[in-house]
């Protein structure tokens, strides 16, 4: 619900037909936060699964799972903001195990910026993500890498959809960097927005998780330029649903409260303010009932 959540993301996912679940890793002072159990989970009643910042070890079995799920049609978006964590290392680290196989590398956090169809920030852009995103941007960001060196699976196919700009704070050495890593200057074989293709399935890397943060967010958030056109065209694509096309199609509006939960309990007989954000992404909101 605070400026740090993903609140408006969620009600925009659901706005476009998702239904969401959320799990956490379990983390504990002076241990290793525990990773989700992917390895006993039932993948592939899920559409799409988010990696957002996550910071614990995963294990072999754990990526074999996600590896043959997507092989089999399924989908993973890992958004990174990688020094989010205990320390600067974490998040890298746990995205990298499930990103070397596809050979993409996670990079550690550094940098402020906005990518433009204007300036030539696209590489692909008539790539369905992009439609209708004239503009989006990160805060803090944490952009991929493309090196094939590192995949151990055949048959990935890999394409950086929007560029990164400015200095990269590199993910080393590798994969097991010691707190900062070293900077360099951006490459072409480094993206803000990194598609795979893999088996019947996608996954992507993407540079940043304030894009999505609720109004107000640090830094950034998902009303500031094309932000959550982008998370809508973001996760469709993941999920294997039709092309937006800005100029036939149109985005579902969406309404939701800032201020509370999904299913908190309000006490009866008693005053409560109530507010509500209402908007629609490529047209205006007439009128909002309350029930």
């Amino acid at each position: 619900t605070k400026n740090h959540g993903w609140g408006e993301l969620a009600a925009a996912l659901i706005a476009e037909g998702f239904s969401l679940e959320e799990m956490s890793e379990d983390s504990s002072a002076g241990v290793p936060d525990t990773p989700i159990p992917l390895e006993s989970l039932t993948l592939s009643e899920y559409e799409l699964i988010v990696f957002g910042s996550n910071n614990a070890p995963y294990t072999s079995a754990q990526v074999n799972a996600l590896t043959s799920y997507v092989n089999g049609g399924g989908a993973a978006l890992f958004i990174s903001d990688a020094n989010f964590g205990s320390d600067w290392t974490d998040a890298p680290n746990s995205d990298q195990h499930f990103l070397t196989p596809f050979g993409i590398v996670m990079n550690q956090d550094s940098g402020t910026y906005t990518l433009f169809r204007n300036s030539g920030d696209y590489l692909v852009p008539a790539h369905p993500i992009l439609n209708g995103v004239d503009s989006f941007d990160g805060e803090g960001v944490s952009p991929g890498t493309v090196n094939a060196g590192i995949a151990t699976l055949s048959g990935v196919t890999r394409t950086i959809l929007s560029k990164a700009k400015g200095n990269v704070r590199r993910n080393t050495p590798p994969f097991t960097g010691q707190n900062q890593g070293s900077t360099s200057a951006n490459t072409v074989n480094d993206g803000t927005l990194i598609v795979a293709e893999y088996g019947s399935g996608r996954i992507a890397v993407h540079f940043d998780r304030n894009t999505f943060f609720n109004l107000n967010g640090a830094g950034t958030n998902i009303n500031r330029f094309d932000n959550e056109a982008y998370a809508r065209n973001l996760f469709n694509w993941l999920a294997g649903e039709p092309a937006f096309n800005p100029s036939t199609d149109n985005y579902a509006p969406r309404a939701h409260f800032p201020d509370f939960p999904p299913g908190q309990s309000i006490a009866g007989n008693a005053p409560v303010d109530v507010r509500v954000i209402a908007k629609d992404p490529d047209g205006t909101i007439a009128s909002v009932e309350l029930f």
